[in-house]
């Protein structure tokens, strides 16, 4: 999906894809970050359905299946 021009403007630029990981780790729901063919910078989406996730990412929602499946015992 192509980021259209007003959506661009108003998204945070990282210079680096680690910078937006250590974003997006801090977050409450899931960042991947992506580089954005119009500016050419690195941003945030929440859209994750069907793509490669962050290896946090991965974690985080291991823990909380994890602490669901302990929880119903």
């Amino acid at each position: 999906m192509r980021t259209r021009p007003g959506i661009c403007q108003r998204k945070k630029r990282f210079v680096n894809e680690e910078e937006a990981l250590r974003v997006a780790e801090k977050a409450p729901f899931p960042l991947r970050p992506y580089r954005c063919e119009l500016c050419g910078n690195i941003h945030l989406t929440g859209r994750t359905k069907g793509m490669k996730l962050p290896a946090f990412e991965l974690a985080r929602r291991r823990a909380a299946k994890a602490a669901r499946e302990d929880a119903a015992r």
